[in-house]
């Protein structure tokens, strides 16, 4: 509410407000007229006029104004002060305004009590879309719809991975929902309300229990995968492990394994990543050694699945490397898929399909040898090397061996001059004590790169 008795109040006004005046400066029909329309420009709720003092009754100006911008005029007779008129607007505001704090506060509740009562989500979104009277629906990342109300209402879930923000289209309404500062969802509704942003939060929380769960069942799943691969259990205990997390052995399996790019274990990448459910049913995923892997059992496609993997990573703003794994029955087959899978996502980012496995992948596959170190203890005075003068032994050494030991081809490819190329590898040969002419060297040495490579 603003009292006044200036001619222009508009700096003073927001809009909506109930404007009181005695009209003490509105002498004329053209003054009144002019402060009727500026009260107008701002948008007033009302205006009250007291009559009595410097007018009898509302001026006829002020009227006629008033009737033509649709503004309510209100007479304030005399004898009632302006005060008055303040603190019943003001009782009236407060009164209004604690039903509505009430009104949301009991939604608020019955929402957290349908979340709370062991009906998860789907009880929320009925609740809710009870509440507003407009159909409601909760998708992830991915599309696939968590919980509507109604059931079958059709939703454009197509649109909801290219939305970053409340938005709205098609009449439709969509809310994220974060998790750790993270998108991990969307709350649709057809209809603005008070208490959706409180829904939201309560979405958050319930997504986040789920991601939990998930996380959880992953590692512990990923910790009898681990003694799987690496042979520290037998067949029998295996089967009988593996089927607590309804994974038949003796069936047949095939692994993709995926690997966060440059990420160490435990990254954040690798968290949101075991926090993200693959819609695939029946597909088992643990997490084993930094890298989320998918068990398919017979039927699932490994092409479709890998590709999943691919586009969580990417719509968790990273990069993987994906490796498919043969087909193959038992506990061992469990074993050689997995290897398998992993040779294949050293070859580089994206989807790797699988290849028939190489000699450094069957030796990687038995955890009794030594490889990584054996490879650490090859290639150590050379990495120290590069290290302390920023040099580009491994890399020439590598190149050397990828071109089957031409010295004119590694200098085309690292743009060296060849005496550049040969100087490099006297230094190699010198500070390893091998030599590259030597067949059992370059043996050894492709073996410490490959294994660098495949365990790095």
């Amino acid at each position: 509410m603003a009292v006044t008795e200036l001619a222009d109040p508009r700096p003073f006004l927001t809009g909506g407000e109930l404007v009181l005046t005695t009209g003490l400066r509105q002498r004329g029909a053209a003054s009144q007229r002019e402060f009727v329309r500026r009260l107008a420009e701002r948008d007033i709720a009302a205006l009250g006029f007291g009559v009595g003092l410097s007018h009898p009754q509302v001026p006829a100006g002020t009227l006629e104004a008033a009737r033509a911008a649709g503004m309510v005029v209100l007479a304030v007779p005399y004898e009632t002060p302006f005060i008055a008129v303040d603190r019943f607007v003001a009782d009236r505001v407060l009164g209004e305004h604690f039903g509505r704090v009430q009104r949301l506060l009991d939604n608020h509740d019955v929402l957290a009590r349908a979340l709370l009562s062991g009906q998860g989500m789907g009880a929320l979104v009925a609740a809710l879309r009870q509440m507003i009277d407009a159909p409601v629906m909760v998708a992830d990342q991915q599309g696939t719809v968590l919980a509507s109300a109604p059931a079958k209402a059709a939703w454009p879930v197509e649109q909801l991975g290219r939305l970053s923000r409340t938005a709205a289209t098609q009449d439709l309404t969509v809310y994220p929902v974060e998790v750790e500062n993270f998108v991990v969802a969307y709350l649709c509704t057809r209809r603005s309300a008070d208490v959706l942003p409180y829904a939201v939060s309560l979405v958050g929380l319930e997504v986040a229990r789920r991601q939990a769960v998930l996380s959880g069942q992953r590692q512990l799943a990923g910790q009898v995968l681990a003694d799987v691969v690496r042979g520290t259990v037998t067949a029998a205990d295996a089967d009988r492990r593996l089927g607590t997390y309804g994974i038949q052995a003796a069936g047949s399996h095939a692994i993709v394994l995926a690997i966060p790019e440059e990420q160490p274990r435990g990254s954040e990448l690798i968290r949101r990543l075991t926090y993200s459910p693959l819609p695939l049913p029946e597909v088992v995923t643990a997490v084993v050694d930094g890298g989320l892997v998918a068990v398919l059992p017979a039927g699932q496609p490994a092409d479709e699945a890998a590709h999943l993997l691919h586009g969580q990573v990417r719509q968790l703003g990273g990069q993987a490397r994906i490796g498919i794994g043969g087909w193959y029955a038992g506990v061992s087959g469990l074993r050689w898929s997995y290897y398998e899978a992993r040779e294949a996502a050293s070859r580089g980012l994206g989807v790797n399909e699988r290849a028939p496995m190489s000699l450094s992948g069957l030796i990687l596959a038995s955890e009794d040898v030594p490889l990584r170190d054996l490879a650490a203890d090859v290639l150590r005075p050379l990495v120290d090397f590069d290290a302390a003068h920023d040099g580009a032994l491994i890399v020439t050494l590598r190149a050397f061996l990828d071109a089957n030991g031409s010295v004119g081809t590694v200098a085309q490819r690292l743009i060296l001059h060849r005496n550049t190329v040969r100087y490099r590898i006297a230094q190699i040969e010198k500070l390893t004590d091998r030599s590259l002419a030597d067949t059992a060297d370059r043996v050894q040495f492709w073996l410490a790169l490959t294994a660098a490579r495949l365990t790095e």
